[in-house]
């Protein structure tokens, strides 16, 4: 499976670090469905895109905007948990996510561990003005350039990782949380990761 194959129509903006590059802002207002994550709803909003429904427990969110409002109040839980449990009920089950990083450090390192536990659910690209970041199980194959950087950081133990087409190659690697697989270097238009448990794959934009 290549993972540049599957469509994402759905677009889920989180509440951090709004992006500023105009091809990811493009890609939001070419969704068919956009969700944003309660304050998140304020930022599209500034930028002039209208979320089709904000879902979460509405303590960001500007009461001066009229929007498909999904309140949920479930305080176990964050705002980007509550959507992702709404879109699984409601089917959208392949997503490209925006505004994961930036601002308070607490929950972008939590956003991940978020991603991380949906990840046999859900299909997801993450858009940054730096990075996509696919969240990776199994084998997959990745559209690529020479040159480009490309990370692999897991959050589970004892993840075993092979691949192809990366300038440091992969042999049935045990990673495990750690810094050891970044800033590797892709070989062509295209590279190959194989793991046994979930990881994130970055890519640089550049």
């Amino acid at each position: 499976m290549n993972q540049n194959d599957t469509i994402k129509e759905v677009a889920l903006v989180v509440n951090g670090e709004f992006p500023k590059k105009p091809s990811i802002l493009e890609k939001i207002k070419e969704s068919k469905v956009i969700i944003a994550t309660d304050g998140a709803a304020n930022l599209l909003s500034q930028h002039g895109i209208n979320p089709h429904y904000v879902i979460g427990d509405l303590d960001s969110i500007n009461d001066d905007n009229n929007y498909n409002i999904i309140e949920i109040s479930d305080q176990s839980k964050t705002d980007l948990e509550k959507a992702l449990d709404w879109c699984i009920d409601n089917n959208y089950l392949n997503l490209s996510i925006f505004g994961m990083s930036g601002k308070s450090e607490d929950h972008f390192l939590g956003n991940f561990f978020t991603i991380n536990e949906f990840v046999e659910n859900i299909n997801f690209v993450i858009y940054t003005d730096y990075s996509t970041i696919t969240p990776c199980v199994g084998k997959n194959e990745f559209d690529s350039f020479f040159g480009q950087t490309v990370s692999l950081i897991t959050l589970q133990n004892n993840s075993i990782v092979s691949s192809e087409n990366l300038e440091y190659a992969l042999d049935s690697y045990e990673l495990v949380p750690s810094s050891r697989a970044i800033r590797n270097k892709s070989l062509g238009k295209s590279f190959t990761i194989e793991c046994s448990e979930s990881l994130m794959v970055f890519q640089s934009k550049e």
